[in-house]
């Protein structure tokens, strides 16, 4: 058996066996690069198509939340489904048409999956609630999971009242949750929405327009941005564009007003 082991070595045939081992191997890496590819974390910002957030307390007027939500797209066939995107976290950012900040500072959304941030306390021997900071920070970030959505608060606005008032987890440190800093009068506005992930970020834009005292004058769509006679639209120049968030061949020209034009994308 000794004597024949290396005659047999001898017919093999090396250099086919090393290329179909590497071609092996490199099949192996390709199917993996492309598997991740196809269920990494995909994520949208979407209307809420749900039901509406009316509600009333006593001896307040009516009032109603109005919510946006992320979820985390289908895979294509052959595969199951995506990833779950972790601790995804959302900032929210308001602007006026011609570009200019309606609030100052951009603020990080609430998630309405997670419990109220407030812990149950006893004042003067009555019981009250007050902010508990730790629900505040551990609930600015949630887990997106393809079967399950994830809704947040925009704004909340009050039956018979003109203005609205954004909404997240720092409002209910204020009565009715309106955050005088956050309050947004009869008007129309572009909600800038940014979501961080481990894909990296996502931006959309929104239409908020609040043109009364009813709630239903407050109304959230998708922001499209006017086409002009020239076939160009406006874009605010003190607004950073993601990239990859327009096609390459879809360049910037110099505007006026503080603002920039670029070729119209009609009815997109």
């Amino acid at each position: 058996m000794i004597g024949v082991l290396p005659a047999f070595l001898l017919s093999i045939d090396v250099p086919t066996l090393l290329v179909g081992f590497v071609l092996g191997i490199v099949a192996s890496a390709i199917a993996a690069l492309i598997y991740e590819h196809s269920t990494r974390p995909n994520l949208e910002v979407a209307l809420d198509e749900g039901g509406r957030a009316q509600a009333q307390v006593p001896g307040n007027p009516p009032h109603e939340f109005y919510h946006l939500r992320i979820r985390n797209l289908p895979s294509r066939w052959p595969f199951p489904g995506r990833k779950p995107a972790w601790r995804v976290r959302t900032t929210l950012e308001v602007f006026r048409p011609d570009g200019s900040r309606a609030i100052a500072e951009a603020i990080q959304v609430r998630w309405t999956s997670h419990p109220e941030p407030m812990v149950p306390v006893i004042v003067e021997g009555q019981p009250a609630n007050i902010l508990d900071p730790a629900k505040v920070i551990s609930g600015g970030n949630v887990d997106v999971h393809g079967h399950d959505d994830q809704q947040f608060a925009v704004a909340v606005k009050f039956d018979g009242e003109e203005a609205c008032f954004l909404f997240n987890n720092l409002s209910y440190t204020f009565v009715r949750w309106q955050n005088p800093a956050w309050r947004l009068p009869v008007g129309e506005y572009r909600l800038s929405v940014t979501v961080y992930y481990e894909r990296g970020r996502l931006q959309r834009d929104f239409r908020l327009r609040n043109e009364g005292t009813s709630l239903d004058q407050l109304v959230l769509s998708r922001w499209k941005r006017p086409c002009r006679s020239n076939g160009t639209e406006q874009f605010p120049t003190n607004l950073a564009v993601p990239r990859g968030e327009l096609p390459q061949n879809r360049s910037f020209m110099p505007g006026q007003d503080g603002l920039r034009t670029q070729p119209c994308a009609r009815n997109s």
